[in-house]
């Protein structure tokens, strides 16, 4: 079994201390960094998610291995410096005004990262003008929003008109989830929508390989 493959076995197992020691190892042998995350940590984390929709394995699984993915690309990232980091997507998080409920979209926001993506999280109960100026300052083109209670929807379409009114440099996509979002919520107001935290991971990212 070689490095690449061993780091990707620790993701998988959520080894987290097992992952680190490999990648310190590589680092130091003059592997390639951003080849340990893409043919390392990123594959591991590939199958985990292959694992759950067999139903292999569960929620606390994936943040275990999202963890060790974490981890392993901070050692890169301090290995390399910033002025060596690829640019990298932005996206923006946040759950809706009323709401303060955060497991599902940490899920998220760690499911992204360890896809490469920058995620700039605005937390839970966040206004649409704090959208809209967080969507204004990054000029990021996908933006999530979440609500976990059902009272909390009218908030979210708020929010989605309130971005949709505006006018932006770039063009700005909106998914939505949560427990009560449904997807003909979410054609009403004219957002995608994503039933899970890993279908949220692949639209996003086929969001941002179709934009132009």
């Amino acid at each position: 079994m070689d490095l690449f493959e061993e780091i990707t076995k620790a993701v998988v197992a959520g080894d987290e201390e097992k992952a680190a020691e490999l990648c310190q190892t590589m680092l130091e042998q003059g592997f390639e960094p951003m080849g340990i995350i893409s043919q390392g940590l990123v594959p591991g984390m590939d199958v985990v998610e292959a694992e759950y929709r067999s139903g292999i394995k569960f929620i606390p699984e994936i943040l275990m291995s999202a963890r060790v993915i974490a981890k392993g690309m901070d050692q890169v990232a301090r290995y390399l410096g910033d002025s060596q980091l690829p640019k990298l997507d932005k996206v923006i998080i946040g759950t809706v005004k009323g709401d303060i409920h955060d497991i599902g979209k940490q899920l998220v926001k760690m499911l992204l990262e360890s896809a490469g993506l920058e995620v700039v999280d605005l937390g839970t109960n966040v206004t649409k003008e704090e959208f809209i100026q967080e969507i204004r300052r990054t000029q990021a083109s996908v933006v999530l929003i979440s609500a976990m209670l059902t009272t909390m929807m009218p908030n979210m379409k708020d929010v989605v008109e309130a971005i949709q009114r505006e006018t932006f440099d770039q063009p700005v996509i909106i998914l939505v989830g949560g427990n009560p979002v449904t997807s003909e919520f979410a054609r009403e107001i004219h957002a995608l929508f994503s039933d899970n935290a890993i279908e949220a991971k692949e639209k996003v990212l086929k969001i941002i390989r179709e934009i132009p």
